[in-house]
Order: C-alpha cells, then sequence, then structure tokens
C-alpha cells in the first residue's frame, strides 16, 4: 500500500469516526431534550425574550421536539412565530410582535397548572 493509500485510508477512518460520534451526540441530545420540563422551556423562552444573551437555549428548543404534548405545543408555537414574524430590524433576532407573541405565550405556561 503506498503513502497516498495509507493516508486515505486514515482519512477515511477519521471521517467515519466523525460521523459516528456526532451521530451519538445527536442521539443524546435528542433523548435529552424529549425529556424538557417546564422549567426549561420557560428559561428558553425567557432567553429569547432577553436581548442582553445568547438565543442558543431557545434554538435549542425549537429544534428538538419534546415527550409532553403541551410543551410540544408550545414549540411548535414558537416555532412557527419564528417562522412568520416579519424581518426583525438590523441586529434584531426577532420582530418585537414575535416578542410580544413569545411572552403571550410565557405568561401562559406560568398561569398553566
Amino acid at each position: 500500500m503506498g503513502f497516498g493509500s495509507t493516508v486515505g485510508a486514515l482519512l477515511l477512518t477519521g471521517l467515519a469516526g466523525g460521523a459516528v460520534f456526532f451521530a451519538l451526540a445527536n442521539r443524546a441530545t435528542r433523548r435529552r431534550h424529549a425529556e424538557y420540563s417546564r422549567t426549561e422551556v420557560e428559561a428558553a423562552l425567557q432567553c429569547v425574550l432577553d436581548d442582553t444573551q445568547y438565543h442558543d437555549a431557545f434554538d435549542l428548543f425549537l429544534t428538538w421536539p419534546i415527550d409532553d404534548p403541551y410543551l410540544e405545543s408550545i414549540r411548535k408555537r414558537c416555532h412557527e412565530i419564528v417562522r412568520t414574524s416579519q424581518p426583525p430590524m438590523a441586529g434584531k433576532d426577532m420582530s418585537e410582535d414575535g416578542k410580544g407573541r413569545i411572552r403571550a405565550i410565557l405568561r401562559e405556561l406560568r398561569e398553566h397548572p
């Protein structure tokens, strides 16, 4: 086996290992996210309303389904708000209308038994 073949085999092995690593990490994230609680959903909603912090928690919240039907309905509604909100002003992640709709969902979550 020549040098080029050896390097090629090592690269393919590394790529395959990386793909397996990310597949397992995604599966673990999906399982963890499926178990989200009301507290974690509330934190994600609060995160997107706070302009002083990154919205990673909200972005992750939108990405993966949640097992609890009520919390999943909130996730879907928020996803629709993000999808349909008018484009935000420069430097903003979401329009004020979209934020107002998220605030209403947050109030509902806090008041829901």
